[in-house]
């Protein structure tokens, strides 16, 4: 373990965090109110666009939650550097189920099961023991209190290591991360469920939660990229984010895009090998139509071409050029999640204003949130046991 002293007062958050958390909230609101006159406008759009918007926010702030567990076992210099960002992230949690409650006025618009017709559709009733509204919402608060506790919990013995810096701290932050992983992992399945595969109740994947996750874990790698890129501009993460930490963050990233491409190729031959009715209607829908080259360009441009780009070492170690690479797959990550969703409510490729305003409005608000909670302690965990050594070898 190396000698090396540091004190709070060297990582307190950069003053310029005030101006981005001043202009996200502007922002956000500015988006939320044209979103509102969407609302008067085209309902049904306006409802389907906000929960695009919204998950891909929630993937986000699910991805910062997933990767603090993972570096809290892992003890990576990596995730250490990140950890403020990663706790920050996963904070906003509570704040993002407020923001789902604006659907519930809007379900009949979004979830067929959730409408009159339901009644009448045999398929459909023999699954309402599951797919009702009021179980629906009962479901969606206990996921969301998981994963409150869970981000809260280790927010809380993170700062315990801040005050303390005792062993004991450290050991019970790896041992609730343990556990953690795997319940995180299980939460985000059945919320994957309710939230896009039954937006179409005849279609079921078995694979459908992995692919959640995994997509997750990617947008929550990218975010971290364009987190790093920033603060290592500034005091005092300046001299601590080495090009080593986004080699480190390019790795996982290319990894992940592997491992996305894998889950969906997989999803797809057990459909194609199936061959059932039932199993087929999901990409007939995006396999025809304006969807089909839709469905191309996502091959190529969410797989072949970042595959490609971040096979370059010299790449993934220049943060300039990396994160270029990760603000390009996050554009990806919501074409991919609007793949997921628009094509049930459209038989063509259409895209829609309220897709912008309420990605911008929901986008706005979560940077604002991340950001103060980001605020409100110091910018990396000083009396974590590996951090000394971290610094001794920047």
């Amino acid at each position: 373990m190396s000698d090396v002293k540091v004190s709070a007062e060297q990582f307190r958050p950069p003053e310029s965090l005030a101006g981005v958390q001043t202009r996200a909230l502007w922002i956000g609101a500015a988006g939320i109110v044209l979103s509102v006159v969407g609302v008067v406008l085209d309902r049904e759009q306006f409802f389907r666009s906000y929960l695009v918007a919204w998950v891909f926010w929630t993937a986000v702030a699910l991805g910062c939650l997933g990767w603090q567990m993972v570096q809290h076992l892992s003890a990576g210099y990596w995730g250490l550097v990140l950890r403020r960002a990663l706790e920050a992230g996963a904070r906003t949690l509570p704040f993002l189920f407020l923001l789902f409650v604006p659907l519930y006025f809007g379900m009949e618009s979004v979830w067929e099961w959730a409408t009159e017709h339901a009644a009448h559709d045999e398929l459909i009733q023999k699954k309402a023991a599951y797919l009702n509204v009021p179980f629906f919402w009962a479901r969606a608060a206990i996921y969301f209190a998981i994963w409150t506790v869970l981000a809260y919990t280790l927010s809380h013995y993170s700062r315990r290591q801040d005050e303390t810096g005792a062993p004991e701290v450290t050991v019970r932050l790896r041992n609730i991360s343990g556990p953690g992983v795997v319940v995180f992992v299980l939460v985000s399945t059945f919320a994957c469920w309710d939230w896009l595969m039954s937006l179409n109740p005849h279609w079921f994947s078995s694979l459908y939660g992995f692919y959640f996750v995994s997509s997750t874990a990617l947008t929550g790698v990218l975010f971290m990229i364009v987190c790093a890129w920033w603060l290592a501009q500034r005091p005092p993460l300046d001299r601590l984010l080495t090009p080593k930490h986004f080699h480190d963050y390019g790795k996982l990233s290319l990894a992940l895009v592997m491992f996305w491409a894998y889950m969906t190729l997989s999803q797809f031959l057990i459909t194609w090998a199936g061959h059932v009715p039932e199993f087929t209607i999901w990409y007939h829908a995006r396999n025809s139509g304006g969807w089909r080259p839709y469905t191309y360009f996502l091959v190529i441009f969410h797989f072949f071409v970042p595959f490609l780009m971040l096979l370059s070492a010299a790449l993934k170690k220049q943060p300039s050029r990396l994160v270029l690479v990760a603000c390009y797959l996050l554009v990806m990550r919501w074409l991919d999640l609007y793949w997921q969703v628009a094509p049930t409510f459209h038989r063509e490729l259409t895209f829609h204003w309220l897709d912008a305003t309420t990605l911008v409005g929901v986008g706005g608000l979560w940077v604002f949130l991340f950001v103060r909670e980001l605020r409100s302690r110091t910018m990396v965990p000083i009396r974590d046991p590996y951090f000394p050594e971290m610094v001794a070898h920047e």
